[in-house]
């Protein structure tokens, strides 16, 4: 039996053919991504589409982007509300925005008991215009804490604590939304 010998000449073509073996088994093996699941892919279309806007937000004030976008989900049911889509107000802020409001029932809670009524808010042109609006909303006195919160945890209690809203479990829904959705990756 005569052994096999082989040159450089010969070990190129077998080095290619090794190579591209291993490069399709890649391509066939490959896991492929995901695709979001239709039941959620909301959520994540809804964070991503606000969520550079407050990052950048939150380098010109201290409030961490993952409480904005937790308070956006919270208050407009991920942008789906009827007051997201018809006045672009994602954080349920009352009032007129340049002579602009919107009518809207809205649940409070009085002396515990959570109850329906009609009140005015803020109507925008853009989610942008929200956002920063909302930034300025939370520089009035009552939310100074937020300035010195040091994670998403203290600044949940803080708005909270400064009257933001009336439920009395407001800030534990915002640190679950965060802990569910890992929004403290975008502080």
């Amino acid at each position: 039996m005569n052994p096999v010998v082989y040159s450089k000449k010969n070990l190129i073509p077998i080095l290619l053919i090794l190579l591209l073996s291993f490069t399709s088994l890649f391509f066939i093996f490959k896991p492929k991504e995901e695709p979001l699941d239709p039941e959620t892919a909301y959520q994540q279309e809804f964070i991503e589409e606000i969520a550079d806007e407050a990052k950048q937000l939150q380098k010109k004030t201290h409030l961490f982007a993952s409480i904005t976008i937790a308070q956006a989900i919270l208050e407009s049911d991920w942008g789906r509300s009827e007051l997201a889509t018809e006045a672009n107000n994602l954080f349920g802020i009352k009032g007129e925005y340049k002579e602009q409001t919107s009518v809207m029932p809205t649940d409070e809670y009085v002396d515990g008991q959570r109850i329906t009524i009609d009140d005015s808010f803020k109507k925008y042109e853009t989610i942008q215009q929200s956002m920063a609006d909302h930034m300025d909303f939370l520089k009035g006195d009552s939310y100074k804490a937020i300035k010195t919160s040091k994670n998403y945890k203290e600044a949940a209690l803080a708005l909270q604590n400064g009257g933001y809203a009336t439920d009395p479990d407001y800030a534990e829904k915002l640190i679950q939304l965060i802990e569910e959705f890992q929004l403290y990756h975008y502080d």
